[in-house]
């Protein structure tokens, strides 16, 4: 994105400072990414109903960039902090092209409406958007954006390659972004590992990543 494509409008009140709850981190999730059998260096638990959303908002003909919101909870255990992605808000009336993505005026109120109305109990964890074979990276004007307005210690951007379905989380680390060696998708059970085995199957699209079933709890 260019810094004249941005018609982002975020106020105070729009990014609201995380309020952290307790609640047990989700048993059994898959884990992603990164090396497999190794413990992701960033708690990050990102749910299959998010995943879903996500894959319904990249259901396009055209290979152009599309994103949105990322909403959750902060939450912490005996184990520390970690954050919980619950759910994906597309950004629906964004004007994607084939190098940026300009999320306007309308569709950023669009998304804080559908959040307010949909998920009112959840907060804005952070953003997710697309580099249609381009790889998963943070440029200029990501950086830019996210420096800005989701500034808050728990608040990560998603980057996805449709091409190949590579996804990479960037979190805040010592005041800079850097991007997780991998991290965990949790659904509402036991079956979290056939279930997104099932679900990639059904979108017709191959992982981009390595997965593996854990037991975080064990």
């Amino acid at each position: 994105m260019n810094h004249e494509d941005a018609e982002m409008e975020l106020t105070a009140d729009s990014i609201i400072t995380q309020r952290v709850i307790a609640r047990p981190r989700p048993h059994r999730p898959v884990q992603a990414g990164g090396k497999v059998g190794a413990v992701p260096d960033a708690p990050l638990f990102l749910h299959l109903d998010a995943v879903t959303t996500i894959l319904d908002s990249l259901a396009r003909e055209e290979p152009v960039e599309a994103g949105g919101l990322l909403v959750g909870h902060s939450c912490t255990d005996s184990s520390g902090p970690y954050l919980l992605i619950t759910q994906a808000i597309p950004a629906t009336l964004a004007r994607g092209e084939r190098l940026c993505l300009t999320f306007t005026h309308e569709a950023w109120n669009q998304m804080l409406d559908r959040k307010q109305k949909e998920y009112s109990e959840e907060l804005i964890v952070g953003w997710y958007h697309t580099h249609p074979g381009l790889g998963v990276f943070l440029s200029g004007r990501d950086l830019f954006i996210h420096q800005h307005f989701f500034t808050d210690a728990m608040q990560v951007a998603l980057v996805i390659d449709p091409a190949d379905f590579t996804w990479g989380l960037f979190y805040w680390q010592n005041d800079e972004l850097v991007a997780a060696n991998g991290y965990y998708i949790y659904g509402r059970s036991d079956q979290t590992y056939q279930a997104l085995a099932e679900l990639l199957t059904e979108y017709g699209v191959s992982w981009g990543i390595q997965t593996e079933e854990v037991d975080y709890n064990a």
